[in-house]
């Protein structure tokens, strides 16, 4: 289930992180040409993925980290 998208890649990886400390299994899907074309990012942004199981806390992480806000 995608619990949030990026136009960065750092941007990902950086949540990505946060719900890797927090014990969440997440994976980021991101379709950049491995970084060699980053404007694709803006018409297909990175997802970030949980089990749907998993996905109301690991928006409260991310909400607490700064990166959702409050709708998101």
């Amino acid at each position: 289930m995608v619990v949030a998208r990026f136009h960065y890649r750092h941007q990902g990886e950086l949540a990505h992180g946060y719900l890797k400390s927090a014990g969440i299994d997440a994976a980021l899907l991101v379709d950049d040409a491995g970084g060699m074309e980053v404007g694709m990012a803006f018409s297909n942004p990175a997802r970030l993925l949980v089990r749907p199981e998993d996905s109301a806390e690991a928006r409260r992480v991310l909400r607490d980290a700064g990166i959702l806000d409050e709708k998101g």
